[in-house]
Protein backbone atom coordinates (compact mmCIF):
# COMPACT_ATOMS: atom_id res chain seq x y z
CA UNK A 1 0.00 0.00 0.00
CA UNK A 2 1.43 3.26 -1.26
CA UNK A 3 2.00 5.74 1.80
CA UNK A 4 1.86 8.88 -0.17
CA UNK A 5 1.16 10.87 2.95
CA UNK A 6 4.66 10.75 4.58
CA UNK A 7 7.54 12.97 4.20
CA UNK A 8 10.74 10.76 3.38
CA UNK A 9 14.07 12.00 4.59
CA UNK A 10 17.24 10.52 4.14
CA UNK A 11 18.66 8.33 6.71
CA UNK A 12 22.15 7.11 8.06
CA UNK A 13 22.96 3.61 7.66
CA UNK A 14 23.82 3.83 11.39
CA UNK A 15 20.46 3.68 13.43
CA UNK A 16 18.35 6.90 12.74
CA UNK A 17 15.03 6.59 13.96
CA UNK A 18 12.29 9.65 12.70
CA UNK A 19 9.05 10.76 12.95
CA UNK A 20 7.41 11.09 9.35
CA UNK A 21 4.51 13.32 9.61
CA UNK A 22 1.47 13.12 8.09
CA UNK A 23 0.24 15.24 5.30
CA UNK A 24 -2.63 15.48 2.39
CA UNK A 25 -4.76 14.14 4.39
CA UNK A 26 -8.88 13.24 2.68
CA UNK A 27 -10.33 9.93 1.70
CA UNK A 28 -8.55 8.60 -1.64
CA UNK A 29 -9.09 5.26 -3.46
CA UNK A 30 -6.34 3.32 -2.20
CA UNK A 31 -7.24 -0.06 -4.71
CA UNK A 32 -9.70 -1.60 -6.68
CA UNK A 33 -9.89 -5.21 -6.30
CA UNK A 34 -10.74 -7.26 -9.79
CA UNK A 35 -12.24 -10.78 -9.06
CA UNK A 36 -12.89 -12.89 -12.06
CA UNK A 37 -14.23 -15.89 -12.82
CA UNK A 38 -12.25 -17.21 -15.78
CA UNK A 39 -13.65 -18.34 -18.99
CA UNK A 40 -16.51 -20.44 -18.85
CA UNK A 41 -15.79 -23.22 -21.36
CA UNK A 42 -12.97 -23.60 -19.44
CA UNK A 43 -12.87 -25.64 -16.22
CA UNK A 44 -9.86 -25.08 -15.84
CA UNK A 45 -9.72 -21.65 -15.77
CA UNK A 46 -10.37 -20.37 -12.10
CA UNK A 47 -10.95 -17.25 -10.21
CA UNK A 48 -8.29 -15.14 -9.86
CA UNK A 49 -8.26 -12.16 -6.98
CA UNK A 50 -6.78 -8.87 -8.29
CA UNK A 51 -5.57 -5.77 -7.00
CA UNK A 52 -5.39 -1.99 -9.21
CA UNK A 53 -3.85 0.73 -7.43
CA UNK A 54 -4.93 4.19 -9.34
CA UNK A 55 -1.85 5.84 -7.98
CA UNK A 56 0.14 4.01 -10.30
CA UNK A 57 -1.90 2.26 -12.47
CA UNK A 58 -0.56 -1.05 -11.97
CA UNK A 59 -2.49 -4.48 -11.26
CA UNK A 60 -1.11 -7.36 -9.31
CA UNK A 61 -2.46 -10.40 -9.36
CA UNK A 62 -2.41 -12.53 -5.71
CA UNK A 63 -4.60 -15.18 -5.00
CA UNK A 64 -6.57 -18.16 -7.31
CA UNK A 65 -9.75 -19.31 -5.22
CA UNK A 66 -10.15 -23.33 -6.89
CA UNK A 67 -13.60 -22.67 -8.31
CA UNK A 68 -15.52 -21.61 -11.88
CA UNK A 69 -17.27 -18.30 -11.33
CA UNK A 70 -17.21 -15.04 -9.14
CA UNK A 71 -20.80 -13.49 -7.11
CA UNK A 72 -19.55 -10.69 -4.93
CA UNK A 73 -16.72 -8.90 -3.38
CA UNK A 74 -16.59 -6.47 -0.38
CA UNK A 75 -13.92 -4.35 1.15
CA UNK A 76 -14.01 -3.97 5.26
CA UNK A 77 -11.66 -2.22 7.78
CA UNK A 78 -8.86 -3.51 6.23
CA UNK A 79 -10.10 -7.12 4.80
CA UNK A 80 -11.44 -8.06 1.23
CA UNK A 81 -14.46 -10.54 1.36
CA UNK A 82 -14.84 -12.39 -1.61
CA UNK A 83 -17.82 -14.93 -2.56
CA UNK A 84 -16.47 -17.59 -5.11
CA UNK A 85 -19.09 -20.10 -6.16
CA UNK A 86 -18.42 -22.60 -3.55
CA UNK A 87 -16.65 -20.53 -0.70
CA UNK A 88 -15.87 -17.15 0.93
CA UNK A 89 -12.62 -15.85 1.04
CA UNK A 90 -10.91 -13.35 3.48
CA UNK A 91 -8.14 -11.87 2.33
CA UNK A 92 -5.77 -9.14 4.94
CA UNK A 93 -5.91 -6.06 2.35
CA UNK A 94 -2.29 -4.92 3.34
CA UNK A 95 -0.33 -7.83 2.91
CA UNK A 96 -2.74 -9.65 0.01
CA UNK A 97 -2.64 -12.70 3.17
CA UNK A 98 -5.49 -15.02 2.70
CA UNK A 99 -6.58 -15.13 6.56
CA UNK A 100 -9.64 -17.02 6.58
CA UNK A 101 -11.70 -19.31 3.92
CA UNK A 102 -14.52 -21.55 4.60
CA UNK A 103 -17.42 -23.71 2.44
CA UNK A 104 -19.91 -22.01 1.12
CA UNK A 105 -22.20 -23.80 -1.78
CA UNK A 106 -24.34 -21.28 -3.36
CA UNK A 107 -23.10 -18.49 -2.08
CA UNK A 108 -24.04 -15.35 -3.86
CA UNK A 109 -24.09 -11.36 -2.10
CA UNK A 110 -22.36 -10.55 0.81
CA UNK A 111 -22.13 -7.16 2.90
CA UNK A 112 -19.68 -6.51 5.93
CA UNK A 113 -20.23 -4.86 9.14
CA UNK A 114 -17.99 -3.92 11.80
CA UNK A 115 -17.72 -7.46 13.52
CA UNK A 116 -20.44 -9.42 11.21
CA UNK A 117 -20.60 -10.49 7.61
CA UNK A 118 -23.68 -11.26 5.76
CA UNK A 119 -23.94 -13.54 2.91
CA UNK A 120 -26.77 -14.66 0.58
CA UNK A 121 -27.04 -17.93 -1.02
CA UNK A 122 -29.04 -19.27 -4.13
CA UNK A 123 -29.22 -21.99 -6.45
CA UNK A 124 -27.91 -24.88 -5.91
CA UNK A 125 -28.23 -24.26 -1.86
CA UNK A 126 -32.21 -25.22 -1.65
CA UNK A 127 -32.49 -24.14 2.67
CA UNK A 128 -30.34 -21.43 4.83
CA UNK A 129 -30.49 -18.79 2.14
CA UNK A 130 -29.29 -16.16 4.55
CA UNK A 131 -26.35 -16.77 6.77
CA UNK A 132 -24.36 -14.78 9.10
CA UNK A 133 -20.59 -15.43 9.94
CA UNK A 134 -17.45 -13.55 12.36
CA UNK A 135 -15.89 -11.16 10.03
CA UNK A 136 -12.72 -12.03 11.08
CA UNK A 137 -11.97 -15.40 11.39
CA UNK A 138 -15.44 -16.30 9.03
CA UNK A 139 -16.84 -18.96 11.77
CA UNK A 140 -20.47 -19.04 11.30
CA UNK A 141 -22.61 -17.28 13.99
CA UNK A 142 -26.29 -17.74 12.91
CA UNK A 143 -28.18 -19.42 10.24
CA UNK A 144 -31.51 -17.67 9.18
CA UNK A 145 -33.30 -20.91 7.84
CA UNK A 146 -36.95 -18.55 8.09
CA UNK A 147 -35.86 -16.86 4.55
CA UNK A 148 -38.32 -18.54 2.22
CA UNK A 149 -36.55 -19.04 -1.03
CA UNK A 150 -32.96 -18.06 -3.13
CA UNK A 151 -31.88 -14.81 -1.94
CA UNK A 152 -29.48 -11.78 -3.12
CA UNK A 153 -28.65 -8.06 -2.64
CA UNK A 154 -28.15 -6.95 1.12
CA UNK A 155 -28.69 -3.66 2.15
CA UNK A 156 -27.87 -2.54 6.43
CA UNK A 157 -29.65 0.16 8.38
CA UNK A 158 -28.41 0.44 11.83
CA UNK A 159 -28.50 -2.97 13.33
CA UNK A 160 -31.04 -4.36 10.58
CA UNK A 161 -29.56 -6.23 7.52
CA UNK A 162 -32.72 -6.07 4.43
CA UNK A 163 -32.22 -9.23 1.66
CA UNK A 164 -33.57 -9.13 -1.24
CA UNK A 165 -35.53 -12.39 -2.04
CA UNK A 166 -36.61 -13.14 -5.43
CA UNK A 167 -36.72 -16.87 -5.10
CA UNK A 168 -35.97 -19.88 -7.73
CA UNK A 169 -36.30 -19.26 -11.53
CA UNK A 170 -39.75 -19.99 -11.44
CA UNK A 171 -41.01 -17.54 -8.75
CA UNK A 172 -43.69 -14.73 -9.90
CA UNK A 173 -43.29 -12.71 -6.70
CA UNK A 174 -40.42 -10.82 -5.04
CA UNK A 175 -39.90 -10.38 -1.13
CA UNK A 176 -37.74 -8.75 1.56
CA UNK A 177 -36.51 -10.23 4.33
CA UNK A 178 -35.30 -8.37 7.50
CA UNK A 179 -32.89 -9.56 9.89
CA UNK A 180 -31.78 -8.44 13.27
CA UNK A 181 -28.15 -7.69 13.21
CA UNK A 182 -28.08 -7.75 17.68
CA UNK A 183 -29.43 -10.88 18.00
CA UNK A 184 -28.86 -12.87 14.91
CA UNK A 185 -32.36 -13.29 14.12
CA UNK A 186 -35.10 -13.46 11.94
CA UNK A 187 -37.65 -10.45 11.96
CA UNK A 188 -39.96 -10.83 9.34
CA UNK A 189 -40.66 -11.28 5.26
CA UNK A 190 -42.44 -9.01 3.34
CA UNK A 191 -43.83 -10.01 0.23
CA UNK A 192 -43.76 -7.36 -2.64
CA UNK A 193 -46.02 -8.95 -4.91
CA UNK A 194 -45.12 -9.40 -8.83
CA UNK A 195 -44.49 -5.84 -8.96
CA UNK A 196 -41.26 -7.56 -6.74
CA UNK A 197 -40.86 -10.27 -9.02
CA UNK A 198 -36.94 -10.48 -9.76
CA UNK A 199 -35.70 -8.02 -7.19
CA UNK A 200 -32.04 -8.41 -7.62
CA UNK A 201 -30.50 -5.64 -5.48
CA UNK A 202 -31.49 -3.74 -1.97
CA UNK A 203 -29.93 -0.33 -1.33
CA UNK A 204 -30.19 2.26 1.71
CA UNK A 205 -30.33 6.14 1.17
CA UNK A 206 -31.70 8.86 3.07
CA UNK A 207 -34.46 11.70 1.98
CA UNK A 208 -34.36 14.51 4.65
CA UNK A 209 -32.22 12.35 7.07
CA UNK A 210 -34.85 9.86 6.99
CA UNK A 211 -33.95 6.30 5.98
CA UNK A 212 -35.45 4.65 2.76
CA UNK A 213 -34.73 1.50 0.42
CA UNK A 214 -34.67 1.25 -3.19
CA UNK A 215 -34.81 -1.87 -4.49
CA UNK A 216 -34.04 -3.12 -8.08
CA UNK A 217 -36.24 -5.54 -9.68
CA UNK A 218 -34.94 -6.98 -12.85
CA UNK A 219 -36.25 -7.44 -16.32
CA UNK A 220 -37.07 -10.86 -16.77
CA UNK A 221 -36.03 -12.62 -19.82
CA UNK A 222 -37.73 -11.47 -23.16
CA UNK A 223 -39.32 -8.75 -21.19
CA UNK A 224 -38.96 -4.61 -21.93
CA UNK A 225 -40.18 -3.47 -18.82
CA UNK A 226 -38.15 -3.38 -14.67
CA UNK A 227 -39.46 -2.24 -11.75
CA UNK A 228 -37.38 0.16 -8.91
CA UNK A 229 -39.46 0.25 -5.50
CA UNK A 230 -39.10 2.77 -2.65
CA UNK A 231 -39.73 0.78 0.59
CA UNK A 232 -39.89 2.64 4.24
CA UNK A 233 -37.91 0.34 6.79
CA UNK A 234 -39.79 1.84 9.43
CA UNK A 235 -42.59 -0.35 8.89
CA UNK A 236 -41.88 -1.98 5.40
CA UNK A 237 -44.08 -0.11 3.46
CA UNK A 238 -44.17 0.18 -0.48
CA UNK A 239 -44.05 4.20 -0.76
CA UNK A 240 -43.36 3.83 -4.90
CA UNK A 241 -43.60 1.49 -7.77
CA UNK A 242 -41.92 2.54 -10.30
CA UNK A 243 -42.28 0.75 -13.75
CA UNK A 244 -39.59 1.62 -16.38
CA UNK A 245 -40.06 0.96 -20.22
CA UNK A 246 -36.08 -0.41 -20.26
CA UNK A 247 -34.51 -3.51 -19.93
CA UNK A 248 -33.00 -3.16 -16.08
CA UNK A 249 -30.14 -5.40 -15.33
CA UNK A 250 -28.79 -5.52 -11.92
CA UNK A 251 -27.87 -2.30 -9.48
CA UNK A 252 -24.94 -0.87 -9.41
CA UNK A 253 -24.50 1.49 -6.41
CA UNK A 254 -26.74 4.74 -4.70
CA UNK A 255 -24.67 8.12 -5.05
CA UNK A 256 -22.61 10.19 -2.84
CA UNK A 257 -25.47 12.39 -2.30
CA UNK A 258 -28.53 10.13 -2.40
CA UNK A 259 -29.44 11.99 -5.20
CA UNK A 260 -29.30 8.71 -8.04
CA UNK A 261 -29.66 5.01 -7.78
CA UNK A 262 -27.18 3.59 -10.91
CA UNK A 263 -28.22 0.10 -12.64
CA UNK A 264 -27.71 -1.29 -15.61
CA UNK A 265 -29.74 -0.21 -18.46
CA UNK A 266 -30.33 -1.49 -22.08
CA UNK A 267 -26.89 -2.89 -21.49
CA UNK A 268 -25.30 -0.10 -20.22
CA UNK A 269 -25.13 2.04 -16.94
CA UNK A 270 -27.90 4.45 -16.70
CA UNK A 271 -29.63 6.17 -13.73
CA UNK A 272 -32.67 6.35 -12.15
CA UNK A 273 -34.08 9.49 -9.97
CA UNK A 274 -34.66 8.93 -6.35
CA UNK A 275 -36.91 11.86 -6.39
CA UNK A 276 -39.09 10.53 -8.50
CA UNK A 277 -38.28 7.43 -9.34
CA UNK A 278 -37.97 7.83 -13.41
CA UNK A 279 -35.08 6.92 -15.61
CA UNK A 280 -32.65 10.07 -15.63
CA UNK A 281 -30.06 8.49 -18.19
CA UNK A 282 -30.56 5.51 -20.26
CA UNK A 283 -27.11 5.82 -20.88
CA UNK A 284 -24.20 7.20 -18.81
CA UNK A 285 -22.09 4.43 -20.19
CA UNK A 286 -22.90 2.45 -23.36
CA UNK A 287 -23.71 -0.67 -23.66
CA UNK A 288 -20.87 -2.92 -24.78
CA UNK A 289 -20.26 -4.06 -28.57
CA UNK A 290 -22.33 -6.65 -29.70
CA UNK A 291 -21.50 -10.08 -28.52
CA UNK A 292 -20.13 -8.49 -24.86
CA UNK A 293 -21.53 -7.59 -21.75
CA UNK A 294 -21.20 -5.78 -18.65
CA UNK A 295 -19.50 -8.39 -15.79
CA UNK A 296 -18.78 -5.91 -13.23
CA UNK A 297 -19.43 -2.37 -12.59
CA UNK A 298 -18.89 -0.15 -9.17
CA UNK A 299 -18.98 3.51 -8.58
CA UNK A 300 -15.78 5.12 -7.09
CA UNK A 301 -18.11 8.20 -4.84
CA UNK A 302 -14.85 9.99 -4.10
CA UNK A 303 -13.87 10.70 -8.02
CA UNK A 304 -17.06 9.79 -9.47
CA UNK A 305 -16.19 7.11 -11.56
CA UNK A 306 -17.36 4.18 -12.51
CA UNK A 307 -14.86 1.43 -13.12
CA UNK A 308 -16.42 -1.42 -15.55
CA UNK A 309 -15.68 -4.73 -16.68
CA UNK A 310 -16.72 -6.01 -19.99
CA UNK A 311 -16.49 -9.81 -21.37
CA UNK A 312 -18.03 -12.27 -23.86
CA UNK A 313 -17.30 -14.67 -21.17
CA UNK A 314 -15.20 -16.83 -23.52
CA UNK A 315 -11.57 -15.64 -23.91
CA UNK A 316 -12.09 -11.59 -23.31
CA UNK A 317 -12.33 -9.13 -20.72
CA UNK A 318 -11.38 -5.86 -20.22
CA UNK A 319 -11.66 -3.29 -17.27
CA UNK A 320 -12.22 0.83 -18.50
CA UNK A 321 -12.86 3.69 -15.93
CA UNK A 322 -15.59 6.31 -17.05
CA UNK A 323 -16.48 10.08 -15.47
CA UNK A 324 -20.16 10.70 -15.23
CA UNK A 325 -20.40 12.05 -18.77
CA UNK A 326 -19.56 8.52 -19.93
CA UNK A 327 -16.10 9.45 -21.15
CA UNK A 328 -13.05 7.11 -20.62
CA UNK A 329 -10.57 8.36 -18.58
CA UNK A 330 -8.26 5.47 -17.67
CA UNK A 331 -8.33 1.47 -18.24
CA UNK A 332 -7.10 -1.47 -15.96
CA UNK A 333 -6.72 -4.96 -16.33
CA UNK A 334 -9.21 -7.53 -16.17
CA UNK A 335 -9.68 -11.15 -16.40
CA UNK A 336 -12.27 -12.94 -18.33
CA UNK A 337 -15.58 -12.75 -16.37
CA UNK A 338 -14.85 -10.19 -13.67
CA UNK A 339 -17.82 -9.93 -12.41
CA UNK A 340 -16.75 -8.98 -9.14
CA UNK A 341 -15.51 -5.14 -7.77
CA UNK A 342 -14.73 -3.80 -4.55
CA UNK A 343 -12.95 -0.05 -4.64
CA UNK A 344 -10.95 -0.15 -0.84
CA UNK A 345 -11.25 3.99 0.55
CA UNK A 346 -8.24 5.02 2.82
CA UNK A 347 -9.02 7.65 5.24
CA UNK A 348 -5.77 9.59 5.53
CA UNK A 349 -7.56 11.33 8.49
CA UNK A 350 -8.11 7.71 10.33
CA UNK A 351 -4.31 8.39 12.08
CA UNK A 352 -4.11 11.50 13.21
CA UNK A 353 -1.38 11.54 15.65
CA UNK A 354 1.77 10.86 16.15
CA UNK A 355 3.69 8.98 18.86
CA UNK A 356 6.19 10.98 21.17
CA UNK A 357 9.75 10.58 20.31
CA UNK A 358 11.09 8.11 22.74
CA UNK A 359 8.28 5.65 22.57
CA UNK A 360 10.10 2.90 20.66
CA UNK A 361 13.56 1.86 19.79
CA UNK A 362 13.99 0.08 16.71
CA UNK A 363 17.53 -2.36 16.69
CA UNK A 364 19.65 -3.87 15.23
CA UNK A 365 20.19 -0.80 12.25
CA UNK A 366 21.42 -1.73 10.11
CA UNK A 367 20.12 -5.46 10.55
CA UNK A 368 21.11 -8.76 8.81
CA UNK A 369 17.65 -10.85 9.37
CA UNK A 370 15.59 -10.14 12.53
CA UNK A 371 14.83 -6.63 13.75
CA UNK A 372 13.22 -5.93 17.55
CA UNK A 373 11.02 -2.99 18.38
CA UNK A 374 11.27 -2.43 21.43
CA UNK A 375 7.77 -0.65 23.35
CA UNK A 376 9.31 1.31 26.00
CA UNK A 377 5.77 2.99 26.62
CA UNK A 378 2.95 -0.12 26.77
CA UNK A 379 1.27 1.04 23.77
CA UNK A 380 -1.40 -1.04 22.96
CA UNK A 381 -0.53 -1.90 18.70
CA UNK A 382 -2.91 -3.14 16.21
CA UNK A 383 -0.35 -3.46 13.23
CA UNK A 384 3.08 -3.29 12.07
CA UNK A 385 3.65 -3.17 8.52
CA UNK A 386 7.30 -3.00 6.56
CA UNK A 387 7.48 -1.27 3.50
CA UNK A 388 9.93 -0.26 1.16
CA UNK A 389 10.43 3.29 -0.60
CA UNK A 390 8.33 2.60 -3.73
CA UNK A 391 5.32 2.10 -0.86
CA UNK A 392 5.07 -1.70 -1.59
CA UNK A 393 4.11 -3.69 1.57
CA UNK A 394 7.07 -6.33 2.48
CA UNK A 395 5.20 -7.57 5.40
CA UNK A 396 2.02 -6.88 7.67
CA UNK A 397 1.34 -8.20 10.90
CA UNK A 398 -1.73 -7.79 12.84
CA UNK A 399 -1.12 -6.73 16.85
CA UNK A 400 -3.90 -7.72 18.43
CA UNK A 401 -3.15 -4.89 21.69
CA UNK A 402 0.67 -6.06 21.94
CA UNK A 403 2.47 -4.08 24.37
CA UNK A 404 6.00 -4.94 24.81
CA UNK A 405 8.04 -5.89 21.92
CA UNK A 406 7.20 -6.71 18.34
CA UNK A 407 10.01 -9.29 16.41
CA UNK A 408 10.21 -9.01 12.48
CA UNK A 409 11.80 -11.16 10.49
CA UNK A 410 13.50 -9.55 7.31
CA UNK A 411 15.31 -12.67 6.13
CA UNK A 412 12.86 -12.96 3.35
CA UNK A 413 13.91 -9.26 2.03
CA UNK A 414 15.97 -8.04 -0.06
CA UNK A 415 18.80 -5.78 1.00
CA UNK A 416 18.07 -2.20 1.04
CA UNK A 417 15.86 0.68 3.35
CA UNK A 418 12.50 0.21 4.67
CA UNK A 419 9.62 1.73 6.52
CA UNK A 420 8.47 0.14 9.81
CA UNK A 421 5.17 1.73 10.81
CA UNK A 422 3.43 0.84 13.98
CA UNK A 423 -0.14 1.62 14.46
CA UNK A 424 -2.26 1.75 17.86
CA UNK A 425 -4.15 4.14 19.92
CA UNK A 426 -5.28 5.81 16.74
CA UNK A 427 -1.38 7.39 16.32
CA UNK A 428 1.72 5.73 13.90
CA UNK A 429 5.25 5.44 14.67
CA UNK A 430 7.72 5.50 11.42
CA UNK A 431 11.39 4.10 11.76
CA UNK A 432 13.75 3.76 9.08
CA UNK A 433 15.40 0.45 8.92
CA UNK A 434 18.51 -0.80 7.04
CA UNK A 435 18.17 -4.51 5.41
CA UNK A 436 22.10 -5.52 4.74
Amino acid sequence: MKKNYFLLTAVALLMSVQMIFAQNRSLVVDQVFVVSGGAFTNPDDFVTVASYKPSDSTTTEFNTIYTQSVQSAVTHAGYLYVAAQDSIVAYDIASYTRVAAIAAVGVNQLYATDDKLVASFWYPDTADFVRIYNREDLSELAVISEVSGEAAGIAVIDDKAYVAVPGGWASTVGKIAVIDLESNSFVQEVDLGVDGAGIKNVFAYKESETNYLATVNTTPWGGTTGVVMKIDPADMSVVNTSVLNVVLGKGVAISSDDAYLYALINGGIGSVSLADFAVADTAIVAAPALGFSIAGAALDMVNNQFYVTTTDYASVGEGTIYNMDGEVVGNFDAGISAEAIAIHYVDTEAVSEIFAEGSFSVYPNPATNHVTVLNSHAVALDKVVVTDLTGRVVMSNRLNGEKSSVQLNLSGVNSGLYLVSLYGEGKVFTAKVVKQ
